[in-house]
């Protein structure tokens, strides 16, 4: 069960695939977690036993969907599709209905630059946007990260502006649909789909 699709940018060509976060993945986010550009900003640089807690926990939660992203079928991102509305984050900004939250990491460090992390965010919100009836989607990326910002913005998103959360101080963003495209048209990048995942995503907006 996996979404699956390729985007064609430029004289780049490369598949991408999402697929529901399993247990077994909690090696892999354990290795993330304690790098040291995730783990300021994750605070989860915690023990293996911790760790595979946290996952478990991940998979029974109702308000959220948790997934890995792969990139030619490497794991590369790591992404979560939260209800607004059942999240602390509604407080912060005027919500809408159809208003889908997100988080997101880039795995491997090498990727973590303003060339591959373009490919792999823009990868993640569309895939985020083909499985949910999303209107828009919310991020609160904390203010530190100064490569994830300038690709949500590069990509349509819009600053809401500055939040304090008790656990960080982040920056509020939105990126609607309609703005998400409209960037995807301009600079002629070309998605592909593949494969679709036949289960009942999106159900966490229903």
């Amino acid at each position: 069960m996996k979404t699956e699709f390729r985007i064609v940018e430029e004289d780049k060509s490369r598949r991408f695939a999402f697929r529901p976060l399993e247990i077994g993945d909690a090696d892999l986010l354990h290795t993330w977690m304690h790098q040291k550009h995730i783990a300021p900003f994750w605070k989860l640089d915690v023990s293996k036993e911790k760790l595979t807690e946290w996952v478990e926990n991940s998979l029974k939660a109702e308000h959220k969907d948790c997934y890995i992203g792969t990139c030619n079928g490497e794991p590369v991102t790591y992404v979560i599709a939260y209800d607004i509305r059942k999240d602390p984050i509604r407080e912060y900004y005027d919500h809408q209905e159809k208003d889908l939250g997100m988080h997101l990491l880039i795995g491997p460090r090498p990727l973590l630059n303003k060339a591959d992390g373009l490919g792999l965010i823009r990868a993640m919100i569309y895939f985020l946007f083909d499985t949910y009836d999303a209107h828009r989607i919310i991020g609160e990326p904390d203010r530190r990260n100064r490569i994830i910002l300038p690709i949500l913005k590069q990509i349509g998103g819009e600053v809401l502006g500055h939040i304090d959360l008790p656990w960080k101080e982040a920056t509020l963003i939105q990126g609607e649909k309609a703005a998400f495209e409209k960037s995807l048209a301009d600079h002629q990048v070309l998605v592909e789909p593949m494969q679709r995942m036949t289960s009942k995503a999106g159900g966490i907006l229903s």
